[in-house]
């Protein structure tokens, strides 16, 4: 069935159920997928996936269903079971509509047109190249994936709001490891909505790098007290379970938020400059409509250090008697299958931090001393208190301009509110992550904690 007509359809039997208001959510996604496990192609696969989220209000009791669906009957199954829903839920203080018709701020970014087409075994080559690119220089792959996928989502409710999104998506992660008494592992991936971005050969080279140097690497018997640079892809995951959860409008109307005081005021150094950009055609999500129909702005999040505004989706502004920022997101950067389960949050479509003037090498020479963290275990923050003590699985350390040797199971402790108010230094080597785009940065204040 047509995801219109199966949102049609939805929209209609709420109305006909009590709902005051009703919002349907479809989506049709074709997702193309390669596994490797232990050097080899495991599982190629393709999975055409379809479903509907329906959203009611009855005054200001809201209620969400949602639903696989292939027919008609599927579509009104799930609206009956979203209007019961909201006759059982509690009224919310002020949230009693859903996003009204507003033409688009900006152009739909493009897309990348091979991959809806796109033979599977291309993938399977490709990721035949990354592997072999890691085995050629002495390491294994014990697993990794290679994904693409196409999506159409089709918004719709009863204030006579319709809107399309199209979008494409590549997600690419793989681990090396290299055999040793001490075995090393090395981390790949990559976001994109543009295949030409994945460097099969490249990535593969640099995966076994990582590899080769975290055997090499050694635990550290001393602690160092020096600037610290984190590279983009650790950056990205710091900053997520960090910055977004500050600049979240849920986050301030429950006075969660560190940063809920702080409108106008600053939170980081001045060389800091976070803007939610969705114009921008590298972000992994970026659209001219968030995922409830709200357009999408190219918004100031934080100017030379002062925070501007906060991410708001439908329900976090009406409590902030706020129009809404464009940041009701469903979708994530990494998969496209099942985004009609999920809820709209307030998150950054494309969180970008302006890059600096000199690149990683450049900066390295500049600095006496100093630790480049590669990779982490698991980085992440402390969200209300932006602490952290996250294990350095490879690590640089740095003397007199030059890299002096690896280390591992260090602790980088630090805080990353306080962070990002002591910047030495922004590299100028921007990248897609998840759903940012991020150059490495150079942290004052943090600490490499030795494990001797």
């Amino acid at each position: 069935m047509d995801i219109i007509e199966m949102a049609s359809s939805a929209l209609a039997v709420a109305r006909r159920e009590g709902a005051t208001q009703a919002e349907a959510f479809t989506v049709a996604s074709v997702t193309k997928s390669v596994y490797v496990d232990d050097d080899r192609i495991k599982i190629v696969e393709e999975k055409g996936d379809q479903g509907l989220a329906v959203r009611v209000l009855k005054g200001r009791k809201l209620a969400q269903a949602s639903s696989a669906c292939a027919s008609r009957e599927d579509a009104e199954a799930c609206a009956r079971a979203a209007a019961s829903l909201a006759d059982r839920s509690p009224a919310s203080r002020a949230y009693d509509s859903f996003p009204r018709p507003e033409k688009a701020v900006l152009s739909p970014p493009p897309r990348d047109g091979r991959i809806a087409d796109l033979d599977v075994s291309v993938l399977v080559e490709m990721a035949k190249a990354t592997v072999g690119a890691a085995n050629d220089r002495g390491t294994k792959v014990p697993r990794g994936v290679l994904r693409v996928a196409s999506t159409m989502m089709a918004i719709m409710n009863t204030n006579g709001l319709e809107v399309i999104n199209r979008g494409t998506l590549v997600f690419a992660g793989y681990d090396a490891m290299a055999e040793g008494p001490a075995p090393g592992e090395g981390v790949g991936n990559l976001n994109s909505p543009w295949l030409r971005d994945y460097d099969p050969v490249r990535m593969g080279e640099d995966i076994a790098r990582q590899a080769l140097q975290a055997r090499e690497a050694r635990p550290m018997d001393r602690s160092i007290k020096a600037p610290v640079m984190v590279t983009a892809g650790e950056l990205s995951g710091m900053l997520s379970s960090s910055i977004a959860f500050a600049l979240s409008a849920e986050s301030v109307n429950k006075r969660r938020s560190p940063w809920g005081a702080s409108l106008d005021k600053r939170v980081a150094s001045p060389e800091i400059d976070l803007v939610d950009d969705p114009s921008d055609p590298q972000g992994a999500l970026s659209a001219a409509y968030d995922d409830e129909g709200a357009p999408t702005t190219v918004k100031k999040i934080v100017e030379n250090g002062v925070l501007r505004t906060f991410l708001y989706d439908s329900y976090n502004s009406s409590m902030s008697s706020r129009p809404p920022s464009g940041n009701g997101m469903r979708r994530g950067p990494s998969d496209a299958q099942y985004l009609f389960q999920s809820s709209p949050g307030c998150r950054p479509v494309n969180l970008t931090l302006r890059p600096g003037q000199r690149s990683v090498e450049e900066i390295i020479s500049s600095m006496d001393k100093g630790v480049v963290v590669e990779k982490f275990a698991y980085p992440t923050v402390n969200p209300f208190t932006g602490a952290f003590a996250l294990e350095a699985r490879l690590a640089h350390l740095v003397n007199r301009g030059a890299i002096s040797g690896q280390i591992k199971h260090a602790l980088i402790v630090g805080n990353m509110y306080e962070g990002l108010k002591n910047i030495v230094e922004i590299a100028s080597d921007s990248r897609t992550v998840g759903d940012m785009v991020l150059p490495s940065v150079v942290f004052d204040g943090f600490e490499a904690v030795g494990s001797k």
